[in-house]
């Protein structure tokens, strides 16, 4: 009488580690979100991003005129209503602001989570709503974060250029690295200019192509392809940047 042995079971291939999932978003993209299938874990790349913006932050106020980098922003957003106040007043807006700012670097970690929370809600919608890509929020977050990695690039080159005593004075603060054409542009000219040239940046265009990436390797939709996830991811962006550039958030 003969048996016949069952076969073994195949196990599943290990996932990717931290480590691995941090360095693959550089190297090879599609490894890393192919993993967020298998763990929708994002709280590593929010850390790390915490941490540099963070310490970015609290550079850039000890490197910079605070009372004057403040008095410049309330003027913008003001505009003749600052002027138009006793210079008791002015002084009572800039000594606001500049507590604001003093304490801000401690806070941009929770911003940070805010706003990617806010903005995984909104990919997930535009993505699920125009592709059927059934792509759920925990994913939709974690491709989030992983897809701004990239980003550190820019805030480790920032504090470079903090720390070797580059002169920034009459220069945004926000934009101390040469990755985009308004780096080279007057600060003080059209804001609705600066911002939209400001969005031609080599760290956010990658960025956003990760995040396209990261949907387009997520989506139940097989159909869905690369150039129609990227230009989605695109089209966002530049809805905002248009919002944000016509409010003179530069």
């Amino acid at each position: 009488m003969s048996t016949t042995v069952p076969p073994m079971p195949q196990e599943a291939a290990p996932g990717l580690s931290e480590p691995q999932r941090i360095v693959n978003t550089f190297i090879a993209p599609s490894k890393t979100f192919a993993d967020i299938r298998r763990n929708a874990s994002w709280w590593v790349p929010w850390l790390i991003g915490a941490v540099l913006l963070t310490s970015t932050s609290l550079l850039i106020n000890k490197k910079v005129d605070l009372e004057s980098m403040v008095r410049e922003q309330i003027a913008a957003r003001s505009g003749p209503a600052f002027e138009s106040l006793s210079k008791e007043q002015q002084a009572q807006q800039v000594a606001f602001g500049m507590r604001i700012a003093r304490i801000t670097p401690y806070l941009l970690p929770v911003g940070g989570l805010i706003f990617g929370l806010i903005i995984a809600v909104i990919l997930m919608a535009a993505f699920n709503f125009i592709h059927e890509a059934a792509v759920p929020y925990g994913r939709s977050l974690a491709i989030f974060f992983y897809a701004g990695l990239p980003t550190i690039i820019s805030l480790i080159l920032t504090m470079i250029t903090l720390a070797v005593g580059t002169n920034i004075e009459d220069r945004n603060p926000r934009n101390l690295v040469a990755t985009n054409p308004a780096y080279f542009m007057d600060y003080h000219t059209s804001k609705f200019l600066y911002g939209m040239v400001e969005s031609l940046d080599v760290i956010t265009i990658w960025v956003i192509v990760l995040v396209g990436t990261g949907f387009k390797i997520n989506s139940a939709k097989p159909k869905l392809s690369m150039g129609a996830s990227i230009g989605t991811v695109a089209s966002l962006y530049l809805v905002w940047r248009l919002i944000a550039s016509s409010l003179g958030w530069v």
